[in-house]
C-alpha cells in the first residue's frame, strides 16, 4: 500500500498523530527558549539557576512518565487526548499568571509532561498500535508534525512574544491547544473511540482478515524488562539522543574549535531539519519491507559517518554534511525505535513499555551537559570527544545485532 493510499483509507488517525506531534512543540526545549529573557527578568534567574530549574522539571517529568504514559493501555484513546490537553491549557495558564517559582514550576512540569513527554508518545503509541503491515508509513506520515512544529512555532511565538508579551503569550498558546484540540480530536476519532490494538490483523485481497505475520505475544513492561535482548538493543536507543544534545548544546565551543563560525554551524540546522524529515518518509516504506528488527542495528550508521566527516573535516562544508548525516539517523531511528519494541513485545503494553523507554531517553539526555561540560572544563579536546563517540556508536551497533539471529531463528521456524 502505497504511502497516498494509506493516507485516503486512514486520513482521520493519521492526521490526529500528526496534529499531536505538532502540539508536543510547545513542550519542548526549542520553544521554552524563547521564554527564558521574560523568566529570568521576571524572576530574577541567573542562566545556571534556571537551567537547574528546567532540569528539576524534565526530571520529575520523566519520573511520572512510566505511570502516566501507561494509561494509554487502559483508557479510551479519545478521552486520555482531551484529557492531556486540558492538563496542557491549565498548565500553560499557571505559567501565564505565575509570580512565585513554585506556581511556575508545576505549570512548566504540566507543559513539559504532555508536551514533550506524552503527546509524542500518544501518537507514536497509537500508529504502532493500530497499524500492523504498514506501521512504518503511518510513524513516518505522524513524525512529520515534529519537524512541521519547527517550522513554524518558534518565528511564530517569538512574533507572538514580541507584540504580547511573555504572560500573554502563554494564555494565546494555551486557547489555541485548548480550541484546536477539542475541536479536532474528536472528529479526527470519529468511529474510532479506540482503535487498538488490532496489528494482529490485514486483510487479503478477497478483504477477509487474516493473521498477520508480524504479530507477537504481548509482553508486560515487567517481561521486557527481564529479556536479555532489551539490554542488547537499549544502548542504541538512547545513543543518538545523548550524543547530539551533548554536541548540539555545545556548538558553539565546537565551532571555535573547527575554526568556523557560529551562525553557518547553526544555519546548518536547515541540513539537519530537511535530512531528518525525508529519511524519515524513506524509512518508513523501509520498515514495513524488511521489518524494523533489520534495520535497527544500522540505524547509526550514517551518524557514525558524520562523526567521521566533523573528525577529519576542516572546510565550513563539512558542517552541513555533519548534520545532514546526522539528520539521517533521527530520522530513521525515530520511527524505527518505537517500530521495533512493537515487533519484539507485542502492542498490548505498548504504552507502558514505550513510555519507561522515554522516561530512560530523558534521564539519560539530562547527563549529557554534565558530562560534556566536565570533559571541556578538564581540557579533553573534541577530537578526543569525537573518537570517543565513534567508539559508542559502534558499540552500541555491535550490541544491537542480538535482535538479527533471533530473527532469523523465527524465519526458519515458519
Amino acid at each position: 500500500m502505497s504511502m497516498l493510499e494509506l493516507f485516503k483509507k486512514n486520513a482521520g488517525l493519521l492526521l490526529f498523530g500528526l496534529l499531536l506531534t505538532f502540539f508536543s512543540g510547545f513542550g519542548q526545549t526549542f520553544l521554552f527558549s524563547l521564554f527564558l529573557p521574560g523568566f529570568q527578568e521576571s524572576f530574577a534567574l541567573t542562566s545556571g539557576t534556571f537551567g537547574t530549574f528546567y532540569s528539576g522539571v524534565t526530571l520529575l517529568s520523566a519520573l511520572i512518565l512510566p505511570w502516566s504514559g501507561a494509561l494509554i493501555d487502559r483508557v479510551s484513546l479519545k478521552r486520555f487526548a482531551l484529557f492531556v490537553v486540558v492538563i496542557m491549557t491549565i498548565s500553560g495558564f499557571l505559567i501565564s499568571v505565575s509570580h512565585g517559582l513554585v506556581v511556575l514550576f508545576i505549570g512548566m512540569l504540566g507543559v513539559r509532561h504532555t508536551g514533550q513527554a506524552l503527546m509524542s508518545h500518544i501518537s507514536q503509541t497509537t500508529m504502532a498500535r493500530y497499524f500492523d503491515k504498514v506501521r512504518g508509513k503511518a510513524l513516518s506520515i505522524a513524525f512529520l508534525g515534529h519537524p512541521l512544529g519547527e517550522a513554524v512555532l518558534p518565528i511564530s511565538v517569538a512574533l507572538l512574544i514580541g507584540f504580547a508579551g511573555w504572560r500573554m503569550s502563554w494564555a494565546a498558546i494555551s486557547v489555541f491547544v485548548l480550541a484546536a484540540g477539542l475541536l479536532l480530536i474528536p472528529v479526527l476519532l470519529r468511529g474510532k473511540e479506540n482503535p487498538g490494538p488490532v496489528s494482529g490483523l490485514s486483510e487479503n485481497k478477497d478483504g477477509d482478515k487474516k493473521e498477520s505475520s508480524t504479530t507477537v505475544p504481548s509482553s508486560t513492561r515487567r517481561e521486557m524488562l527481564r529479556d536479555p535482548r532489551f539490554y542488547f538493543i537499549i544502548p542504541a536507543g538512547l545513543a543518538s539522543p545523548v550524543i547530539m544534545t551533548g554536541f548540539f548544546l555545545y556548538q558553539v565551543p565546537l565551532a571555535e574549535y573547527k575554526g568556523w563560525s557560529v551562525e553557518w554551524l547553526a544555519s546548518c540546522f536547515v541540513g539537519f531539519a530537511i535530512s531528518k524529515t525525508i529519511f524519515s518518509l524513506a524509512g518508513g516504506p523501509v520498515i514495513d519491507k524488511i521489518s524494523a528488527r533489520r534495520v535497527y542495528p544500522f540505524m547509526l550508521l550514517p551518524m557514525m559517518l558524520g562523526f567521521v566527516v566533523l573528525l577529519f573535516g576542516m572546510h565550513p562544508g563539512f558542517a552541513m554534511g555533519y548534520m545532514i548525516l546526522l539528520g539521517m539517523t533521527e530520522g530513521v531511528s525515530a520511527n524505527t525505535k518505537t517500530a521495533v519494541f512493537a515487533e519484539l513485545y507485542g502492542v498490548e503494553h505498548l504504552g507502558a513499555i514505550r513510555s519507561t523507554l522515554v522516561a530512560m531517553m530523558v534521564f539519560s539526555t539530562a547527563t549529557a551537559p554534565v558530562v560534556f561540560g566536565n570533559l571541556l572544563d578538564a581540557g579533553i579536546s573534541f577530537s578526543e570527544i569525537i573518537t570517543g563517540t565513534l567508539v559508542v556508536l559502534v558499540t552500541a551497533s555491535l550490541l544491537s545485532l542480538r535482535i538479527l539471529p533471533a530473527l532469523q531463528r523465527e524465519n526458519s521456524s515458519g
